[in-house]
């Protein structure tokens, strides 16, 4: 990640000037420029020293740069964890909302099953009053009829994750209707 070790040890520097701290910040990963060292500089975010000679650029010593350099590292890390962890918040809650959705679905599917069981029990044959059951008008026709079987038997499909004891059931009805 950082290799100053070959500006560093090899050449021995002790201090560098503006420009060399932008290049080593550059390879570090660090996009800068000359004035936003500077700025650094001025804000205290980096030490550096302004040399007796008053023509020179200020010195920095590699230590304090190399500091600089982690401390960058360490907060864009700490800003894409605060990220994630948005993020899976995020997620947790749409997860929570489908298992309610999935829940509610449930529920109506055991309702579809007590009232079918109710029925047959009411009537005791296998005359059914399919447009009661399905919430259509009575008088609809038979066309009506078999496209909300269609959905409803699609919607209980066992590949959907529906009920398949259910969708046998529905299944003898609609073929019965044929």
């Amino acid at each position: 990640m950082i290799d100053l070790s070959d500006l560093f040890y090899k050449k021995r520097v002790k201090t560098m000037n503006i420009k060399l701290a932008v290049e080593q910040l550059n390879i570090s990963g660090i996009a800068a420029s000359e004035e936003e060292v500077l700025r650094w500089i001025n804000e205290g975010k980096i030490k550096a020293e302004i040399p007796q000679r008053r023509n020179a650029s200020y010195n920095i010593n590699p230590k304090d740069l190399t500091g600089f350099i982690i401390q960058q590292h360490t907060e864009s890390l700490t800003e894409q964890l605060e990220k994630s962890k948005h993020e899976n918040r995020k997620l947790s809650d749409e997860l929570e909302l489908l298992k309610t959705r999935i829940h509610i679905e449930q529920s109506k599917v055991r309702t579809l099953k007590k009232m079918l069981n109710a029925q047959i029990e009411a009537a005791g044959t296998n005359s059914f009053h399919y447009e009661e059951m399905l919430g259509l008008n009575p008088d609809s026709n038979g066309l009506a009829l078999k496209k909300e079987f269609k959905k409803l038997l699609k919607a209980l499909h066992p590949d959907r994750g529906g009920d398949e004891r259910l969708f046998r059931v529905f299944n003898e009805h609609y073929e019965n209707l044929k």
